[in-house]
């Protein structure tokens, strides 16, 4: 081997060994970078609190979705919520007896565990004939074999309608907000804690005020939607159509002879007054009546006799 060839072969060598120890050196570095962009990242917070005597929310926020994203974003997906749907329905009904028709509604809510969240009824016409609605909240399980248990014991049905509101979306969604807003309270509660002067404690408690009311409102339209789902919404209109027979009377209610006895003495009072107004009458008339008599029974008296004396001529 001559000594080119040995001086290029050391040369080769050294090369090797300087990228062998760079590569290192290049890994070693982008360690210890993420590692100090992953503290000061988790850290930022505090930062501000001790850098500018002061906390921003936003960026509190900002920091916990850039670092609650693959606790929340990711794993609490839609996939992982039962579907979670609002249903709503209206029935409107003939039925035979509202009274029994509401009774039947009554022992059926309690049967599954509803209630009866709102009724009213109305009266209508001579034949006494009621009508109204019901509203109940009943488990979603037993939203529809109401319904059609209804439809069952109707006459007829009117109109039936039923909705159905999907909502997983909006609480997933809500869910999400929790959670980063219960992560930027705890970290509010921590810089509150080592507040060192009443601005900053001023401050602080201020952004922790609003966060925990926004939790509130949050908390607050979670458990309405779960209210709602777990319990569906049915309106019932019901219209009474019977025919109403009247029962027959007994005596005591018809009083037969005592009526009979009160139109005898009507009939005889009657009468009575009658009569009465007549005597009334002509003895009020008497002066002109009486000469009127006279007057024609001479008339008649003449007539007569002058018929006698023609027919004794002949």
């Amino acid at each position: 081997m001559t000594k080119l060839e040995s001086l290029r072969k050391s040369l080769f060598i050294f090369s090797l060994l300087l990228l062998f120890l760079s590569a290192c050196s290049n890994e070693g570095s982008e360690t210890s970078a993420n590692e100090a962009k992953d503290s000061e990242s988790q850290n930022v917070g505090l930062d501000n609190f001790d850098d500018n005597s002061s906390v921003s929310v936003e960026e509190l926020e900002t920091d916990t979705q850039d670092q609650g994203a693959d606790r929340v974003s990711n794993t609490e997906t839609l996939q992982n919520f039962d579907q979670m749907i609002i249903y709503t329905g209206e029935l409107s009904i003939i039925v035979d007896n509202y009274t029994d028709t509401q009774s039947l509604i009554e022992e059926e809510i309690a049967q599954y565990g509803g209630f009866i969240a709102e009724t009213s009824v109305y009266q209508h016409g001579e034949n006494e004939s009621q009508s109204g609605y019901i509203t109940v909240r009943i488990p979603q399980k037993y939203f529809y074999p109401f319904l059609n248990e209804l439809e069952a014991n109707s006459i007829e049905v009117l109109e039936k309608s039923t909705n159905g509101d999907d909502v997983t979306e909006e609480f997933v969604d809500l869910d999400s907000r929790l959670k980063s807003k219960e992560i930027v309270e705890e970290r509010l509660t921590s810089f509150l804690e080592d507040a060192e002067n009443t601005e900053d404690l001023l401050v602080i408690s201020q952004d922790l005020s609003e966060v925990q009311e926004e939790i509130e409102q949050l908390v607050g339209r979670m458990n309405y939607l779960e209210d709602r789902v777990a319990l569906s919404t049915v309106t019932v209109h019901m219209e009474e159509r019977a025919v109403n027979v009247s029962s027959l009377h007994d005596g005591e209610t018809l009083n037969t002879l005592e009526r009979a006895q009160s139109l005898f003495m009507d009939t005889i009072n009657t009468l009575i007054t009658i009569f009465s107004r007549l005597f009334v009458f002509i003895i009020g008339l008497s002066p002109i009546i009486v000469p009127l008599i006279i007057l024609g029974f001479g008339v008649f008296l003449l007539k007569k006799r002058q018929k006698k004396n023609k027919t004794d001529q002949i």
